[in-house]
Parts: structure tokens; C-alpha cells; sequence
């Protein structure tokens, strides 16, 4: 750990002064409205923000384009012969200004922008779909893991009926092919890829940006099926409130508390302490099968974040964040055993892990004055995790420490319309992992550089097109292309396509623990000679087609994405061979996903939301030198979600919101069973089912929330989702068969309350 602090103190006092901000894009128009009515571009009119950085002139045809200035939401727009005007553009991303002449005595256009809770970004050539805070208001969001139960191109389900881990998927495969950032830094990834998820707390997410497809080459390497990069909540945020609290707890009784407290030390310094409290120590077993449905346990999440601002151009941040996590689970009995040192009974089974993070990160950056394209920063993080677990007789231990730093400078070449970014990474991971007779100890080191260019031919075309190499100490030099186009047909038509590699190292101890709350033995190749196991490389192609519309003068959006990922090599998860064991061994012969999503959001009638989704999924890998379907994966999803909200002004200053999801799920392959005795087989197909989430929020002065919610509202859930339950110690225990929910309806009731 004094590494760690070492680090910290080095930052704060030789590092504080360097953060490349990425500039997402304003666009729009600057028109004369004449007589008759009609609209006249003006060109060279004088585009800048207010109190902020950064300005341009409009073209021939009237149209601007504007890097995003975070510190100001006021466009000023001049022209010579027309009556100035001051522009509050909100959250919109295209904005069209209307300008007097000077001869005409009217009043001033003011253009206000409203956000949807989620929205496309319309600009960026990635398919990014941005996730409001009001977005993840909408469910309870414990945490990250549980902020995505109203979007329909991410999964979230159980990985077993022990541990309550929660995993998500996206275009069909593990969510261990996305890449997960923390404000464009890598945070969930190694050991951590199976807890990870839990440690950003939804009360401490600003927004999340979902990316599908290959993501940039500036973020490294490990992106293959797409990016999830998590804002928190800034300390330079003028509109955060200087105290949030948030209280939650659900009828078996578990409990959580949040506490953000802002405070701003100087004219450019903030400072932004972030806390989180979890517990849960009440026995539940909904089924009747002995096992907890939820483990027990405590969980302190605390993160210390400073953030410096001088004059716009120089920008730095640093954060400390301090996880440690318990949880204890099995049957109740083998619970009360273990903690007491009692002597073990073979028909009861306890589980226990603790995990430990320290994790430092931080960016430091600089924008030139002459240019807001100019800029140089770095990123740098630094990781130390320890996890300790038991399953009754079967012991894992693992250790890992990470570094990661990132050089970046971005440049423009002529004009806005051409930018380069370069720059140089070094990732360092040490893993030490034992379970059983498997030790397992890795080091990796990737020096690697980059270059990205981005075009942009106004509204248009845009592309983004990067290559990045890397040298690994254990697998060579390889490159990674990436190519990302935006077309624009028509205003209203958005084509996007994306073309990439992708490649990252499987921790199958870490990611596959659900398997070890099982009888099944472990087989893998010897560690004896050191990491026996290829790189997972994998291909993503992906085509999408939005159309932006209108609907009674409210913004609608209607898209469909076809993505398809091929695998060059795979580490196989084989649970087929054999019901009593789980292989792990490289990929020989095919592996791909395909996914098609079809999605459309609309406001039918004012201040009603809904949005209407479709998804099919082919996933196919060679098991055991079969081509067969993925183990639980639904070939067909539908999904809706409606939300209400009631009208708010001066007069009526409380609101109602309503919030409604159904999902269905299509059946799913299960692993083959048949050698096992018939009381302990299972079906070759789960059976299709539904999962309706509800929620109701009276929103007070737009300071105090209280909601009342319920997940699973039909009380579906898998009957017997764990094998020979009766005899825990016996050859065919099995708690990893899981397809669906594993516990009924719960409700729950929180306040946000805003200070």
C-alpha cells in the first residue's frame, strides 16, 4: 500500500499541472427570417460562448460547428447590420438561431434545447448513446451493474444462485469484451472484471456514454464489442448541489446510503467527496431450497476527488477511491457454522469473499490558446486489489496490481476539419491467482503508441480512422486498426458504420468464479511454463441507420444496428463435455455474434416517453468441435419502456414520474446434462419469460425524490436454480444453471434529497 500513497503525493505536487478534455461538438445555423417568412443564411456572423472558450464564424450557408465548452451553456451570436443575441442552448448538440435586423424592432429570439432522458449523439461517428442522470433515476441503480435495466442493448443477469454477482452482455457476448471506462480510463478489467461493476455506485454516475462497436484506439486495446464509459459526478460542476444524499432499502431488508458532499476550496480548485454504505444482514430463501437467494454481507465504497481549473486551458484531477467488500452466503445454517467455527455438517454449504481496492487515477491537461483543437494531456491510474474467497472446501486467492498511464496531443492540420491525435500508452498488470491446485501468476507489460485522424466534412461525412501498435512481453507486437464513418444523406438520416480489431487476456479464474460454487472440477492447460492460453482477438463490423424525426414538434428517433463479431481465437468456457467438470482451453475452429436491434423513441402525446425495442442474436462458438449455440443466451429479445411525468412550473412545484418496463426473453440453451441421474438433468431449453420492472417518484422542488419501486412485478423466477441443493457436498451441486431470476418480486423505496 505505500506504494500506492507514495504515488499520490507524487501526483499531486509534480503531476497537478498537465487533461485532455475530449471536445464533443455543437452545431448549427445562424438564418435571417425575412418578410415573406422565408429564412436567408448569414455568413460570417460571430459564434462564441459566454464567459467561456472558443469561438467560430458561420460559412456561406450560415452553418457553424463549436467544441462543447462545459463551463458555459450560452451561445453569443453577432453579426454586423443584425441585433446581437445571447442563446441558451441546454443539452442540445445542433441548434438554428434566427437573427433580427437591426431595422426591425421586434424582441430577441431566445432557442431553448431540451434533453431526452437518453439520446443519440447525433455528431459522433460512433452509435454512442448518452445516459442522463434522469435516465438511471428511473430504477434504483445501486451501482453500475444495475444502471442499465431500462436500456435494451445491454443484459444484466445473475452469474450464479450463490454469490449475487451480476454480470451484463452487449451484442451477445460476456461484458468482459466491452471495454468499461471511468471518464476514458480503464477502471473495470483483471480481477476485478467480475466485481468491478459493484464499485461505481449509480449515485455517483453524471452520465454514462454507450459506444457499440470497436471503440478508439486513444483507450487502448481490450474494446471489442463495444465501450462503456462512465462520467461521475464532477467538483467543478457549478449546478451540483453541495450536499446529496440518497437512502435506499427493499423489503429484505437490505440497506444502502449515499453521501456526495461538494465543496469548492478555491476560485479554481474544488474538491468532491463521495461515499457509499451497503449492508445486508437478513436471511432470505424465497424457494425453500436452504440457500440464501442473497448473500449477506457489508460493502464501504469511498472516493476523494480534486479537481483544478485555471483560466480554461489548464486542467487537472485526481481521485483516490478505497472499496472493501464482504459477503457471506450458502445455506443459512453453513453461514451461522462458519462464522461461529462450528463443526462442518456435509448437507449444509457456506461461501464467503473479501475484496480490497485501492485504486489512484487521474488526467492533467493543457488547451492552447490559440486553438481549442491544440491540446496535451495525460492519464494515468494505478490499481492494487486483493480478494480472498472460499466455497465450503475450495479456497481462491487472488492479488493484482496495475499501472496504466496515456500521453496524448491533438492537433489540427489546416483547419477544423482535419484532427490529429497521437500519443504513447504503457499498461502494466501483475496477476497472482491461486485456487486449488492451480497457481497461476502473470505479468504483463504493453508500451504501445497511437495515431487517430478524424475528418470532418461539416454535416456530411465524418470519419475517425486510428492504428495503434503494441508490444506485449508475452504475445509480440500487434496492430489494431479502427475506422469509424458517419454519413448524413439528409439532416434527418444519420448512416454509421464501424470496422475494427480488438484483443484482450482472459482471467479465467476471476471471470469464471461462478463455477467454483459448484461440484465441477476445474480443467485447464499446465501453468506449470507460465500463461498456457492465446490472446482473445476478435473482428467487429457494425452498420447503423438512424432517421431523427419529429412527432407533433417533439423529438422521436428510429434506428436499426446489425453488428457481427468474428473471433480469430477465444478461450473456450466448455460446460458441455462433461456436467460434473468445466474446460478451459483455446479456441480450434469458428466463434462469431451476430446481433440485429431494431429500436424506436418517441413521445406520442407531451411529456409521455416510450421507447419500443427488437433484438435478435446468433452466437455460435466451436465446443468441443461441435458448432453449437452459446450456452444461456436468448436467440430473441423484445423490450418496451414507458415513462410519465407530470407538468412542473412556479405554480405547482412537486411532480409525479412513472416509469414501466417489460422484457421478454426467448428460450435459452442450456449445458447438456444427460449423464447425470434424471432427478439432476435439465431441460436442453430454458422456457421463455418476462420481467416487468415498475417504478413511481414525487419529485419535490426539484431537491427532494421519493421512490417507490418494484422488480420482477410478476414474481417469475427459476425453479430450483440450484442442482442437488440437498447435498451440497455431493458430485452433481450445481449452482451456476442459470437462465433467470433467481429471486421473486421485491420491493424497494429510496429518497434522494438534494441540498
Amino acid at each position: 500500500m505505500k506504494t500506492i500513497y507514495k504515488f499520490f503525493i507524487f501526483n499531486i505536487f509534480f503531476l497537478l499541472p498537465l487533461l485532455a478534455q475530449h471536445h464533443s461538438m455543437i452545431t448549427g445555423e445562424v438564418v435571417e427570417k425575412n418578410e415573406t417568412g422565408n429564412t436567408i443564411p448569414i455568413a460570417g456572423a460571430n459564434v462564441y460562448w459566454f464567459h467561456g472558450s472558443g469561438g467560430t464564424t458561420t460559412d456561406t450557408q450560415g452553418n457553424f460547428q463549436l467544441p462543447v465548452d462545459t463551463s458555459s451553456n450560452q451561445l453569443i451570436v453577432r453579426c454586423i447590420g443584425y441585433m446581437s443575441d445571447t442563446v441558451f442552448v441546454g443539452a442540445t448538440h445542433r441548434v438554428r438561431i434566427e437573427l433580427q435586423s437591426e431595422a426591425a424592432l421586434v424582441d430577441s429570439v431566445e432557442v431553448v434545447g431540451t434533453r431526452q432522458v437518453s439520446f443519440l449523439d447525433y455528431n459522433s461517428s460512433k452509435n454512442t448513446l448518452i445516459m442522463t442522470e434522469k435516465e438511471l433515476f428511473k430504477a434504483a441503480c445501486c451501482n453500475l451493474s444495475e444502471s442499465f435495466e431500462t436500456n435494451p442493448s445491454i443484459d444484466v443477469s445473475f452469474t450464479d444462485a450463490i454469490t449475487g454477482t451480476k454480470q451484463i452482455e452487449m451484442l451477445g457476448l460476456a461484458g468482459t469484451y466491452s471495454q468499461i471506462t471511468t471518464e476514458n480510463i480503464p477502471s473495470v478489467r483483471g480481477l476485478t472484471s467480475n466485481v468491478g461493476l459493484s464499485y461505481i455506485p449509480g449515485t455517483w454516475i453524471e452520465s454514462i456514454q454507450l459506444s457499440k462497436g470497436i471503440g478508439s484506439v486513444a483507450n487502448g486495446y481490450e474494446s471489442i464489442t463495444g465501450q462503456i464509459n462512465v462520467e461521475l459526478r464532477k467538483p467543478s460542476n457549478k449546478d451540483e448541489k453541495s450536499l446529496f444524499i440518497n437512502l435506499y432499502g427493499n423489503q429484505d431488508q437490505r440497506i444502502e446510503a449515499n453521501i456526495n458532499y461538494r465543496q469548492v476550496l478555491s476560485d479554481n480548485l474544488s474538491s468532491m467527496t463521495l461515499l457509499h454504505l451497503s449492508s445486508q444482514k437478513h436471511s432470505v430463501d424465497a424457494n425453500g431450497d436452504r440457500f440464501l437467494d442473497m448473500p449477506l454481507g457489508t460493502s464501504l465504497n469511498f472516493l476523494q476527488r480534486f479537481q483544478l481549473s485555471v483560466s480554461n486551458q489548464l486542467e487537472s484531477q485526481i481521485n483516490i477511491q478505497l472499496v472493501d467488500d464482504e459477503k457471506n452466503g450458502g445455506t443459512e445454517r453453513g453461514v451461522f457454522m462458519n462464522k461461529n467455527s462450528l463443526l462442518i455438517n456435509p448437507r449444509e454449504y457456506s461461501f464467503g469473499i473479501h475484496s480490497r481496492q485501492v485504486r489512484l487515477t487521474g488526467k492533467t491537461g493543457y488547451v492552447f490558446p490559440k486553438s481549442s483543437y491544440q491540446s496535451i494531456g495525460l492519464q494515468y491510474a494505478y490499481t492494487e486489489f486483493q480478494q480472498d474467497a472460499f466455497f465450503e472446501f475450495r479456497m481462491y486467492n487472488g492479488t493484482e496490481r496495475s499501472g496504466y498511464l496515456n500521453l496524448l496531443y491533438q492537433t489540427e492540420i489546416g483547419s477544423h476539419a482535419h484532427i490529429i491525435r497521437l500519443g504513447a500508452s504503457f499498461l502494466f498488470d501483475s496477476f497472482d491467482e491461486v485456487y486449488e491446485l492451480i497457481h497461476s501468476i502473470r505479468i504483463e507489460r504493453v508500451p504501445g503508441i497511437f495515431i487517430e485522424y478524424t475528418f470532418n466534412a461539416g454535416e456530411k461525412l465524418s470519419l475517425v480512422a486510428g492504428v495503434r501498435v503494441d508490444n506485449h512481453n508475452l504475445f509480440g507486437t500487434f496492430i489494431t486498426p479502427r475506422l469509424h464513418i458517419r454519413y448524413t444523406p439528409e439532416p434527418d438520416w444519420v448512416i454509421r458504420a464501424v470496422a475494427g480489431k480488438g484483443q484482450r487476456t482472459a482471467n479465467i479464474l476471476a471471470e469464471n468464479m461462478a463455477y467454483f460454487a459448484s461440484a465441477r472440477s476445474i480443467h485447464t492447460p499446465s501453468f506449470t511454463d507460465g500463461y498456457p492460453f492465446q490472446p482473445e482477438i476478435a473482428w467487429n463490423y457494425g452498420l447503423n441507420l438512424t432517421h431523427y424525426f419529429m412527432w407533433d414538434n417533439r423529438d422521436a428517433t428510429i434506428g436499426v444496428d446489425v453488428y457481427r463479431t468474428v473471433f480469430e481465437k477465444q478461450v473456450v468456457i466448455d460446460l458441455d463435455r462433461n456436467p460434473q467438470e468445466v474446460h478451459f482451453y483455446n479456441l480450434d475452429g469458428t466463434s462469431y455474434s451476430n446481433s440485429i436491434q431494431m429500436e424506436l423513441n418517441i413521445q406520442p402525446v407531451e411529456r409521455f416517453d416510450a421507447r419500443v425495442a427488437y433484438r435478435l442474436l446468433d452466437v455460435k462458438q466451436t465446443i468441443n468441435g461441435t458448432l453449437r449455440d452459446k450456452p444461456f443466451m436468448a436467440r430473441h429479445r423484445a423490450f418496451v419502456n414507458f415513462g410519465y411525468s407530470t407538468e412542473r412550473n412556479d405554480q405547482h412545484a412537486s411532480q409525479m414520474l412513472y416509469d414501466l418496463t417489460i422484457q421478454w426473453f426467448d428460450r435459452k440453451r442450456l449445458p447438456e446434462t444427460l449423464t447425470n441421474p434424471t432427478a439432476f438433468q435439465v431441460s436442453t431449453f430454458s422456457p421463455d419469460f418476462f420481467l416487468v420492472n415498475a417504478q413511481i417518484t414525487r419529485s419535490f422542488f426539484a431537491e427532494v425524490d421519493l421512490y417507490l419501486g418494484i422488480e420482477n412485478l410478476l414474481d417469475f423466477r427459476q425453479l430450483n436454480p440450484i442442482l442437488d441443493a440437498a447435498n451440497p457436498n455431493g458430485s452433481y451441486f450445481d449452482s451456476s444453471m442459470i437462465w433467470g431470476p433467481v429471486s421473486g418480486r421485491l420491493i424497494y423505496i429510496g429518497l434522494r434529497w438534494k441540498i
